[in-house]
């Protein structure tokens, strides 16, 4: 999985050993971000708080 900037600059990678198909931030901060795949749920935390939706 890929991270880029609102302007297209790729700014890290997250490794996952299988195909991804979805993302969302949760937990009570927004800082956990949860990943979908294949067979799989993901989470982690992060130094960053996601995105809220209007």
């Amino acid at each position: 999985m890929q991270c880029f900037t609102p302007g297209g600059e790729l700014i890290g990678k997250i490794r996952v050993p299988e195909a991804t198909a979805n993302l969302a931030f949760g937990g009570p901060k927004r800082n956990r971000l949860y990943i979908t795949a294949t067979s799989s749920l993901y989470a982690i935390y992060l130094n960053v708080t996601g995105a809220q939706s209007p």
